[in-house]
């Protein structure tokens, strides 16, 4: 075989353009729900405010809608891959998806808040009451800082790891 056998194969793309329909389809329902939120906004809230979180108070009608605007904004950003799910494993300080229980000692909130948070998430997303959040869906939705939860995520991974840990004696 000689060099002229071998065909130059064109170069891999980083990640795959997002289908356009798939965006149109999110910004015309980003336009329709723009509307709603100051609609809600300006209404007086007679409910009670359970938790606050970010810049979002939970309770207030206005906060679902806000939700899911995030949820459509995030999945402008972030179109589906064709390739398949993100790895559940990355190496370093890095966690994939959030869970309950570690979310309950990062965020020092009560069991029932970080469900209901979590319920919220799944609602703007339009998600299966049991499928699998991200860390990066989480924050964006909750307009927390990222870096910091997936620091004190892998802290807390470590903390346990570390009791867990085999010992040389």
């Amino acid at each position: 075989m000689n060099d002229s056998d071998y065909q130059d194969w064109p170069p891999l793309e980083r990640k795959p353009k997002p289908d356009q329909e798939y965006i149109n389809k999110i910004n015309k329902e980003m336009i329709e729900l723009a509307p709603r939120i100051a609609q809600v906004a300006v209404q007086p809230c007679d409910e009670e405010i359970w938790a606050t979180v970010g810049d979002l108070r939970y309770g207030h009608p206005v906060t679902p809608l806000i939700l899911r605007y995030r949820a459509l904004m995030w999945m402008a950003m972030n179109p589906p891959d064709p390739r398949g799910e993100k790895m559940c494993s990355r190496p370093g300080p890095y966690t994939v998806y959030v869970r309950r229980a570690d979310l309950i000692e990062v965020l020092v909130l009560g069991e029932r808040t970080v469900d209901r948070m979590l319920a919220e998430v799944r609602e703007a997303f339009h998600k299966k009451p049991y499928d699998r959040i991200t860390v990066e869906q989480f924050c964006f939705e909750h307009n927390l800082p990222e870096e910091k939860i997936q620091q004190q995520l892998h802290e807390l991974f470590l903390k346990r790891w570390n009791k867990h840990k085999p010992r040389n004696e």
